[in-house]
């Protein structure tokens, strides 16, 4: 059997850096820059990849067993180039570590492409879902059995079968417990689902479905229990209930009051950790209190300051879906065409952009209706996707769409998905590699040598190059593990945890976008700066590696490449080498000079004179087209 207990993979490193530019082509100025660095993890198992077999804890004895599956993967054992500094004046020191996006697909589940997969109720309870399609699911749970206006069956044989419909009645505690299961086995396969509840049988797009709003507010209540205590594995609430597909539309009963009240009942009912949709931004201004939306639902406006002050953190949990998405610059008919009366779409994103900073946002993506501007392309979600913070879209519609993604070559360029240098580089890649968050170790300083008080210090530059960011909690950790490169590995490393309580890794933004009349400009490149102080947990007089571990989140820095050692791997970014001598106290580590966190977050600018652009980056300056100027 494999070694108990986890191991992380230790990393070899390669170091580059350079500096670009670069702009979306088309109407959108849009510049990028940062200095890159690139990392490749890889085992320390000597020279190919092995597995650890043998009846083992950490500490015991355990052999080496070559694994023909992974024997073919040679690599040359390469060495940190480690800087050598005086023990007692022990430095925060630049770490060689090779840095940049590996451009991996990566497994993050909480974003990405989902997969849909209907959930049918029944008052007996019916059958849970076993087997999730997918590690992010969109579950569509239909309860129409539960509401006397939704009819099940329909007779189409002249009189021979009776129409059958559904009785609107209390959810029975067998239907909310199939529910449940189906969270659980969710929790199972170690996926998330972002969820969607209606009574549109069979999410099959009929009207008129909808019970008594009395039973709507009834069946809210029963069910908010159940998804308060799945909120782990719950991505954010897709708020149903109203029409078909649960999308809001085609049902004579639905008022805007109604869906309020509902969705508000909704959050009373459920913890802040629950992200609530709604199907557009106007049903979202009517449940945060907007009455005249086209007038002053504007984030810079008095009245929306006044409601926002009154809600508080409210106005950072209610967001929308989006099933329209890109299909017109309407979104049809998302975002409105008299911005007088309804939330235009500038207006919508200018909110989805400011309150949506860690709450979900994404749907399904369409193709052009005829006579409309084409927006649908990965180099315009380049740009909006920042904006909205888009974080999960349909793999499965439109199909049509989607298959044009995966053939249409990315003709953007952002950081080093550029597509001008890789001819492979699908949109469809770009678009599924940035939904939601995208974390690069872009630069690691960290105390060289540990003493005897066991402090440890590091700063480091993490850049989140995804549309998106975060959007729930998740532990943060350093993982200490004993540095056996060069030995035989007769032992499993041993590995001690640092809890980071004070790290939220929501903080860890994504870029910021401005409008400046005809330019949109950057200013914020998504490099964040992340200090840490801790006491090492270490076993004796030797080196260590040290990882930091963010809940089950893949840094984009880790190219996979298969099966590690003592089990199964963990997900975890490679911050650097650092030696133990009990024998040493009273280190104190040097902090990074400003000077050096300036340089490296300096935000570049978009000077436009006339028809020409140039792109300010510190000293320096670009035209658009990367070409320097002296």
């Amino acid at each position: 059997m494999k070694c108990k207990g986890p191991a992380l993979l230790p990393g070899f490193l390669l170091f580059s850096s350079f500096t670009e530019c670069w702009l979306v082509p088309g109407t959108i100025s849009f510049p990028i820059y940062e200095e890159i660095i690139y990392i490749h993890f890889m085992m320390l198992l000597s020279t190919r990849f092995r597995r650890l077999s043998a009846v083992a804890h950490f500490g015991l004895s355990a052999r080496i067993v070559p694994s023909a599956r992974y024997s073919r993967f040679a690599f040359v054992a390469l060495s940190l180039a480690m800087m050598q500094t005086s023990a007692l004046a022990a430095d925060l020191v630049k770490q060689n570590i090779d840095t940049t996006d590996a451009m991996a697909t990566l497994s993050n589940y909480d974003r990405g492409f989902y997969t849909p997969q209907v959930l049918h109720i029944k008052p007996s309870g019916g059958k849970p879902i076993e087997n999730p399609y997918s590690k992010l699911l969109h579950l569509r749970a239909e309860i129409s059995e539960f509401s006397s206006r939704a009819w099940l069956g329909i007779d189409t044989t002249g009189g021979k079968k009776d129409t059958t419909w559904g009785r609107s009645q209390d959810l029975t505690e067998d239907a909310l417990n199939v529910l449940q299961t189906t969270f659980d086995n969710i929790r199972k396969n170690n996926g998330f689902a972002v969820v969607r509840i209606c009574y549109d049988p069979w999410y099959n797009g009929r009207s008129n479905v909808t019970p008594e709003h009395k039973w709507v507010l009834r069946h809210v209540e029963q069910l908010a229990p159940v998804l308060s205590k799945n909120t782990d594995v719950i991505v954010a609430l897709e708020m149903g209930m109203h029409g078909a597909y649960g999308e809001m539309h085609s049902d004579t009963s639905i008022t805007y009051d109604r869906i309020a009240e509902a969705t508000n009942l909704m959050l009373r009912n459920t913890p802040p950790e629950l992200k609530i949709l709604t199907r557009t931004g106007n049903y979202s201004a009517k449940v945060l209190g907007f009455d005249n939306w086209g007038v002053d639902f504007h984030i810079d406006g008095e009245k929306f300051a006044e409601i926002a002050k009154a809600k508080g953190d409210t106005m950072y949990r209610v967001g929308m879906f989006n099933d329209g998405y890109l299909g017109t610059q309407y979104d049809y008919g998302t975002w409105g065409t008299d911005c007088k009366t309804s939330i235009c779409r500038e207006e919508g994103v200018a909110w989805l952009e400011k309150y949506s900073i860690n709450t979900p946002y994404g749907g399904e993506a369409l193709t052009t209706a005829n006579g409309y501007q084409v927006i649908n392309t990965p180099e315009f979600l380049a740009y909006e996707g920042f904006r909205t913070h888009t974080s999960y879209l349909n793999i499965q519609w439109n199909n049509n769409l989607i298959d044009s993604w995966k053939k249409s070559h990315f003709k953007g360029k952002d950081f080093e998905y550029d597509g001008a240098k890789d001819s492979s580089l699908t949109g469809f890649k770009y678009i599924n590699d940035h939904l939601g968050y995208r974390y690069v170790l872009r630069e690691s300083w960290i105390t060289d040598t540990v003493g005897a008080d066991g402090v440890f210090k590091a700063k480091l530059r993490i850049q989140n190059v995804g549309f998106g960011n975060l959007t729930r909690n998740v532990p943060v950790k350093l993982a200490v593990v004993e540095d056996l490169e060069g030995s035989l590995l007769t032992v499993c490393p041993r590995i001690s945890y640092i809890n980071l309580p004070d790290i939220d890794f929501r903080n860890v933004r994504s870029r910021t976008i401005s409008i400046a009349g005809g330019d949109t400009v950057m200013t914020f490149d998504g490099n964040n700066e992340i200090e840490i102080s801790a006491k090492l947990k270490v076993f004796s007089k030797e080196r260590y590696q040290v990882y930091l571990k963010v809940g089950q989140v893949e840094f984009a820095n880790r190219e996979p490449v298969g099966m590690g050692s003592c089990g199964e791997e963990q997900p975890a970014v490679f911050l650097g080498k650092v030696y133990y001598d009990e024998g040493l106290t009273g280190i104190s580590p040097r902090t990074l000079s400003r000077a050096s966190i300036n340089s490296q977050q300096s935000v570049p600018f978009v000077q436009r004179t006339r028809n020409n652009i140039i792109i300010h980056n510190g000293n320096k300056r670009y035209r658009a087209n990367g070409a320097g100027i002296q």
